[in-house]
């Protein structure tokens, strides 16, 4: 069977702390059977650059070969998610007016789209493109989607997603050493909106904080697409350095300190967090420094969220890695923003944890893509320009 009508897919999520690779097939609505996963830990990256480019080629490879091997499929089409740090977003106002007034089909769309999506770029490539909401010139209301309406004209606001050609060209040269021949790069941002929130969550404006380790992202999505993207260096990788700088112990004890603090206590000020015999962490002083990055990192988030052209209302949502296990940072990070925060994880059995977010959503969106027949729309509309 080819690759395009095989079940299985292989999706391959980089995030500023480990590379996972994942490979099997959707069984029933929201069951997945992941038939290989594979986690390879690297240095990461910070500020849009891989700390070692040639040991992140190397992961890629042999976690990819060793997918393939343990799960004996034929497939040789990887879908890779690009970290929010390599994405840059472009939102753009766009019309078609057709032939005559009368009903709009996914060909009207897909020319919509695509007409907005020429880039003249040589440091970044489309990697695709999604309507955050559409209008047509019979109503004066905005809409989620509008085939099937009569219209004379329809005007959308575009998301187009470019990934730095630096990322997509280092990572495709380690792939294809891996064996496989098609490579679509996927948003990962983008990615994590459309899979962890349902169509009706997504019809107006919200936000999503991916802390990861060293780097996080901000995407304020709607509809299919996303209205701000931004990426900056911060993550629970910088929680354990201020512990270990500011105490002035083992980064090994840090990162334990930063597992075991709990933000919701009122610690006493001999009570001991963690000590090794040669060095003490008591808990009242972890937790100063620990809400003291959480505080800092919330301002960045609410800049990002009042550069944004949203109501101030909308919901937030946290997810990742970086803060999951500490206890009371989404408290401290929603006390800081002014405004409740909700923890979320994909809604599939098996991987419910924020730390999951990452790959599952990636794994759940190019599983959709690959189905033939009905994946053809959804390709149409939000992923035109993805084929690598």
């Amino acid at each position: 069977m080819s690759a395009m009508f095989s079940k299985d897919i292989v999706a391959l999520d980089v995030s500023s702390r480990r590379i996972t690779a994942m490979v099997g097939c959707k069984k029933a609505q929201s069951v997945y059977d992941v038939k290989v996963r594979l986690e390879r830990e690297y240095d990461g990256y910070s500020d849009g650059a891989f700390f070692d480019e040639e040991q992140l080629a190397g992961a890629v490879t042999d976690i990819l070969s060793e997918a393939l091997s343990q799960s004996g499929i034929a497939t040789r089409r990887v879908y890779v998610g690009v970290p929010g740090e390599f994405v840059t977003l472009v939102n753009r106002p766009v019309t078609v007016t057709l032939d005559r007034v009368r009903r709009v089909v996914d060909a009207d769309i897909s020319y919509l789209i695509a007409k907005g999506g020429a880039f003249d770029d040589p440091d970044r490539v489309l990697i695709g493109s999604s309507a955050v909401s559409y209008s047509v010139d019979t109503s004066d209301k905005q809409f989620f989607d509008v085939r099937g309406m009569n219209a004379g004209r329809v005007s959308a606001t575009v998301s187009y997603m470019l990934a730095d050609r630096s990322f997509t060209e280092l990572v495709e040269s380690a792939v294809r050493k891996a064996g496989f021949r098609e490579i679509r790069f996927v948003a990962s941002a983008w990615a994590e909106c459309v899979a962890m929130f349902e169509r009706e969550q997504r019809d107006a404006a919200y936000a999503v904080i991916d802390a990861g380790y060293l780097s996080s992202s901000v995407a304020i999505g709607r509809g299919e697409g996303l209205q701000e993207l931004k990426s900056f260096s911060m993550g629970g990788g910088h929680v354990a350095a201020d512990i270990y700088e500011v105490l002035d112990i083992p980064f090994e004890l840090a990162e334990e300190a930063k597992e075991l603090v709990d933000l919701n206590l009122s610690y006493s000020p001999d009570a001991v967090l963690v000590a090794d015999g040669e060095h003490i962490v008591y808990a009242a002083e972890a937790c100063e420094i620990v809400r003291a990055r959480l505080e800092y990192f919330a301002e960045i988030v609410a800049e990002v969220i009042a550069s944004a052209d949203v109501p101030g209302y909308i919901p937030v949502y946290l997810t990742g890695e970086g803060f999951s296990a500490i206890r009371g940072a989404r408290s401290v990070i929603a006390d800081k923003l002014g405004r409740p925060v909700e923890l979320t994880a994909p809604k599939v059995p098996g991987f419910t944890r924020p730390d999951d977010s990452s790959a599952l959503s990636l794994f759940v969106v190019a599983e959709t893509m690959q189905k033939p027949g009905s994946a053809l729309d959804i390709l149409k509309r939000v992923f035109n320009g993805g084929k690598k």
